[in-house]
């Protein structure tokens, strides 16, 4: 019997200060296989330093569990609110630091490139990003928060352009 050899498991990641989304796959016999998905949600009440490290510290917890080796995060665009575009940049460049600390290889997907690989169109809606990756997937993604499912698509995406 062919032994099935098992991809890298992709940590995807919807950057954010107030939620991250991460979701934990591999790619195997051209399908991607979901092995988790969350959001980490920090509270709005505290400093902005304490919802860091609480990001931090969920983001090992993911690591030590599914021992991820690649990060697949989406980049920024750029919003018209700079000073949430300055939290959401400072809380990617800590996830990227903390990652790449757990050993993770980093690899970087605009929106368009996210949205081009999951429905074939780099103009395509939310809406239509996440019905696509449900149509994709054999994993019951309803009651995930829509930053889960963005990450799952920036982790699909790095599936479809490393293989």
């Amino acid at each position: 019997m062919k032994k099935q050899k098992l991809s890298t498991t992709i940590l995807g990641i919807d950057p954010g200060y107030d939620r991250v989304g991460w979701a934990v796959g591999h790619y195997q016999n051209s399908k991607f296989y979901v092995k988790d998905l969350g959001c980490i949600q920090t509270n709005k009440n505290e400093d902005i330093f304490c919802r860091y490290v609480q990001i931090i510290a969920e983001l090992k917890t993911v690591t030590k569990k599914y021992s991820p080796k690649i990060l697949a995060i989406e980049t920024l665009f750029f919003a018209k609110n700079k000073k949430t575009a300055l939290k959401v940049s400072e809380a990617r460049g800590i996830i990227i630091g903390t990652l790449l600390d757990e050993g993770l290889e980093v690899f970087e997907y605009s929106p368009n490139a996210i949205k081009l690989a999951v429905t074939g169109s780099g103009s395509a809606d939310k809406q239509a990003v996440e019905k696509m990756v449900k149509m994709q997937l054999k994993h019951d993604l309803n009651g995930q928060i829509d930053d889960a499912i963005d990450a799952l698509a920036v982790a699909m995406t790095h599936g479809f352009s490393s293989r």
